[in-house]
């Protein structure tokens, strides 16, 4: 069984910024796509932090959150909150690696 937003392992092998499925080139580079506060939040739900750890750790309030999250899914195009952070994983992953 395929998750819907996965994509294709090939994809990981594609030339930097070619569109790999569909509209979307791949591999993103994040920093472009959000803003700083917006790519700590992901980061930190791809920790497995919820919205209320997130908001004490950096001293916002919860809806605070709530907008950075649901603005930085309409940056990276994501059908929904699991999505964001399954794209933020995967391109973390491969910029992570690709440094080391």
């Amino acid at each position: 069984m395929t998750a819907h937003f996965a994509l294709d392992p090939m994809t990981g092998l594609r030339e930097h910024g070619k569109p790999a499925v569909g509209n979307i080139r791949w591999p993103i580079d994040l920093r472009d796509t959000m803003t700083p506060r917006q790519l700590e939040i992901m980061l930190k739900l791809c920790e497995g932090k919820v919205n209320k750890q997130i908001a004490y750790e950096l001293d916002v309030s919860t809806a605070t959150v709530k907008v950075h999250i649901r603005n930085a899914i309409t940056r990276l195009g994501a059908k929904n909150r699991v999505n964001a952070v399954a794209i933020v994983a995967a391109n973390s992953a491969i910029f992570r690696n690709a440094i080391n």
